[in-house]
């Protein structure tokens, strides 16, 4: 940002400050300002600070500068007194400083007619609690596709009323691209509060918070390349070695399950868990028991053929122990059956020939590569 940029933006601070019957911003405000400008995702521990509420509105107003008919900016407090007291503190400003921004407040369901014709006309700022958001969401009554910016302010237990589910819900309506401010009075929240935004810089006046959000960081550290090639082996596994109509199971059950809001959440931690076991490894080529050979079956994965069917039909049809069946590969159109040498013989007299998934068996012994 350009020093004469700053130089304009601290100028429009003390103006509004200095409006409002304020001499200067306090420690906190002083902290905010610089990093909300920047654009950045701000995590701040707000337990005992002056100016919290302002440390927001201030930069609100000077970023969203004139009506536009659009809601650019969303503010998600806990309950309804506070979003009274945010709603009073915005008006402050606004009036003082005569400007046209429309805000509307999100408080009750007893109070619909009022907020609905504060929604009408699409205000540029939103105050308002979960429920009540998400309740005008499905009504299709708030459009949240312009959101520049959302100010979060927790309550002290993130659980409680289901305020964090609720968050999820709301952003995933919001654009990718936009500013998240988190305010918190539990350091406990941060880890949640985190994995909410992108690269966030924390304030805080607290060492526990300080500490808290270091440990995470250093807790949490991915390395992309390794979990690129976790999923690569993970489809390699899957392809080889699952069936797909088992999995096409699994995947009704997870979408009938799994809230859409909460699936890209669900999938991360799945994959987060299993990389911490490694994805599975790719087999290496043992050398072969001598007492086996290997017998070329033509039939493979594009006739829906899986290892344990290839074992099942040999050890039926031939009344095999499972020791004598090995390895087994399935490749598309053909695959690789390890079988004691002393089956062998039989196996391709009783099989070749043999109808088996709507399709004549080629059974024979694989021909060695150099």
């Amino acid at each position: 940002m350009h020093q004469k940029e700053i130089s304009s933006q601290n100028e429009k601070i003390i103006f509004l400050l200095n409006n409002a019957g304020f001499d200067a911003p306090t420690p906190f405000q002083n902290k905010v300002f610089p990093v909300f400008f920047q654009k950045k995702d701000i995590i701040a521990g707000t337990k005992g600070e002056r100016g919290k509420r302002s440390s927001y509105i201030i930069p609100l107003l000077i970023d969203l500068d004139t009506r536009q008919n659009q809601t650019r900016a969303i503010i998600i407090v806990p309950e309804p007194k506070n979003v009274r007291k945010t709603g009073s503190e915005f008006f402050r400003y606004i009036s003082k400083n005569l400007s046209n921004l429309c805000i509307a407040e999100l408080t009750s369901d007893s109070e619909i007619k009022r907020e609905l014709k504060a929604l009408s006309g699409n205000p540029d700022v939103i105050i308002g609690t979960p429920k009540r958001i998400i309740d005008h969401i499905r009504r299709e009554n708030i459009d949240l596709s312009y959101i520049k910016t959302a100010v979060v302010n927790t309550p002290v237990d993130l659980k409680e009323n289901g305020f964090d589910q609720d968050l999820v819900f709301i952003f995933s309506k919001m654009p990718k691209k936009h500013q998240n401010i988190f305010y918190t009075d539990n350091f406990r929240s941060v880890s949640f509060l985190e994995s909410m935004a992108k690269r966030p810089v924390l304030i805080s006046m607290e060492d526990q918070l300080q500490e808290n959000f270091k440990m995470n960081s250093i807790d949490e550290k991915i390395n992309p390349e390794a979990v690129e090639n976790s999923i690569k082996e993970f489809i390699e596994s899957i392809e080889s070695n699952e069936s797909p109509e088992v999995l096409d199971t699994y995947k009704k059950l997870f979408k009938k399950y799994t809230p859409i809001s909460r699936r890209g959440y669900l999938s991360a931690y799945l994959l987060k868990e299993a990389c911490k076991g490694s994805a599975p490894r790719r087999r290496q080529r043992m050398p072969q028991d001598p007492d086996k050979t290997t017998l070329f079956i033509s039939i493979g994965k594009n006739r829906k053929v899986y290892p344990k069917d290839l074992a099942r039909l040999f050890q039926s049809r031939l009344d095999l122990e499972q020791s004598d069946i090995g390895t087994i590969k399935i490749k598309d159109s053909y695959s690789f059956l390890d079988i004691s040498k002393s089956h062998a013989d039989r196996a391709i007299e009783m099989l070749n020939g043999e109808e088996y998934k709507g399709r004549k068996l080629t059974v024979n012994h694989a021909k060695k590569r150099d």
